[in-house]
């Protein structure tokens, strides 16, 4: 007799689908082998809109093309029960205005279904401004946001800031479960002794229309040179500097600093650089992997509380282990971080040497191929995890 022939099994479909909208994706992925029935109500396109959503693929810098999408294939990198397999969305963007698609696009960040891209065009002299856009590839809606005070992706003197001011990172902050309100983050840093320093963000609200200018302010912590990682959690955008220190800045301005690596300084300046730290979060907790140069294990902390600011050590990985070719014998690192499975013990990377994409399970030290990747373009943020949102939200003047 099949699973699932119980008393649940003669409620209507819409009940049942009304049941299955409550829960978590991580569960969902798991259901699907209650019965033939529930695989197909929940793999239905019809419900999609409705159901919680999990890890479907990347968005990666490539050659050519700007970049590419490399779905998920199968049961191997996703939760138990799951199928994987690529996002019914247009990876393409071809949904984008023609004032879009005739400039250069770049993906800088996606976040719970949205995209956050740079449009850009050097050809007329003097050039227009780049632009923000925000879209949803799943629902093939699109917003271009208002000029924000520091023009995007320049690096350029300012007389304001005494320096040469860097805007060429940005990230879009989106929680569907909290609010329909998206926000994005303009990350300003200067020249300061041949060295780039964070100084301020720029945030822009979809509720408001409107940019606000929010200056860094560390108190008694610590931020050393911004790494360029950066992610979107509970509210705040998180970001990783050299010395193993973490900055959040929430969607109203307000600053934090807590530091992942305590007691671990340097005789110098009573820091420790050299850090390629990667920020992400899964299962609703922080991740931060520490990667630091000429070393061969990598180390994962969590942040079980994010009120006590006390991250823990979850993990060690060997680089060996994965097969990576030590850092000290080379001039850069031969893989990436390409981030953590929002519903899983997952951990993927790519491989350069070997032009593979790999997951790695934490909870049961092994690894596997994903897939092969031949036009990887190197890259500070490369790879860009993508869950699909169906539901639409971004409705606007100039959207379609």
């Amino acid at each position: 007799m099949e699973a699932g022939t119980t008393a649940a099994a003669y409620l209507p479909d819409d009940l049942v689908v009304d049941i299955l909208t409550r829960l978590p994706a991580r569960s969902l992925c798991r259901f699907k082998c209650v019965s033939r029935r529930w695989h197909r109500l929940i793999s239905d396109p019809t419900h999609r809109a409705r159901l919680a959503q999990t890890l479907s693929g990347f968005f990666f810098v490539s050659h050519g093309p700007t970049w590419r999408f490399a779905g998920l294939p199968s049961s191997s990198v996703t939760p138990p029960g799951g199928d994987g397999g690529p996002p019914l969305v247009d990876a393409t963007l071809s949904f984008l205005p023609t004032s879009c698609m005739e400039r250069e696009i770049k993906i800088l960040d996606s976040c719970n279904g949205l995209l956050l891209l740079l449009c850009s065009d050097e050809r007329p002299w003097p050039p227009p401004p780049p632009f923000y856009v925000v879209c949803n590839p799943a629902t093939r809606e699109w917003v271009a946001l208002p000029q924000p005070r520091h023009t995007p992706g320049q690096d350029a003197y300012c007389c304001d800031c005494d320096g040469n001011v860097i805007t060429g990172y940005a990230a879009v902050g989106f929680d569907p479960a909290a609010s329909s309100l998206f926000y994005v983050f303009q990350i300003v840093q200067v020249y300061y002794d041949t060295q780039p320093y964070l100084v301020a963000v720029e945030i822009y609200s979809s509720e408001t229309g409107a940019w606000v200018l929010s200056e860094t302010w560390w108190g008694n912590g610590y931020f050393g040179v911004f790494t360029h990682q950066m992610t979107y959690f509970n509210g705040s955008l998180h970001l990783t500097d050299d010395s193993g220190a973490v900055a959040s800045v929430d969607s109203k301005g307000s600053w934090r600093i807590t530091q992942v690596l305590r007691g671990e300084v340097d005789e110098e300046d009573n820091h420790r650089h050299g850090h390629r730290g990667y920020i992400g979060h899964s299962q609703g907790r922080l991740l931060y992997l520490d990667d630091v140069r000429g070393e061969d294990v990598l180390s994962i902390y969590v942040l079980e509380d994010q009120d006590c600011g006390e991250w823990t050590l979850k993990c060690r990985v060997s680089k060996k282990d994965l097969l990576f070719e030590p850092w000290k014998k080379i001039l850069r690192p031969t893989y990436y971080k390409a981030g953590f499975h929002p519903n899983g013990d997952l951990i993927f990377f790519y491989d350069r040497t070997r032009e593979r994409l790999i997951s790695y399970d934490m909870s049961r030290g092994d690894w596997r191929v994903v897939c092969t990747l031949t036009d990887f373009e190197h890259a500070h943020r490369a790879f860009f995890p993508y869950v699909p949102w169906y539901s639409g939200g971004l409705a606007s003047p100039n959207s379609n």
